[in-house]
């Protein structure tokens, strides 16, 4: 694998980038978390679970209150078989 030198235009808008720190006008008064365990943690998975047990943990974590759960995936079977 060879690594390219960025072109100008991506050097630019790198360069350009700001926080929201950076600004007080920027700052929000709130955070927003998004769990993403049910998609990204159970992939890590060796065995494949249950679907039950997926439901379950999606209420669970509904019930803290979390107001985003991503909790599919797009993958193929055959990639990822443990989110069937």
């Amino acid at each position: 694998m060879s690594l390219r030198p960025l072109s100008r235009r991506a050097y630019r808008h790198l360069s350009q980038r700001t926080f929201s720190s950076s600004t007080r006008a920027l700052l929000a008064d709130h955070v927003r978390i998004i769990e993403v365990g049910p998609r990204d943690g159970l992939q890590n998975e060796k065995t494949s679970i249950p679907v039950e047990t997926k439901v379950e943990l999606v209420r669970r974590l509904a019930k803290t209150g979390l107001q985003t759960i991503e909790a599919g995936s797009f993958s193929h079977p055959k990639w990822v078989p443990q989110v069937r």
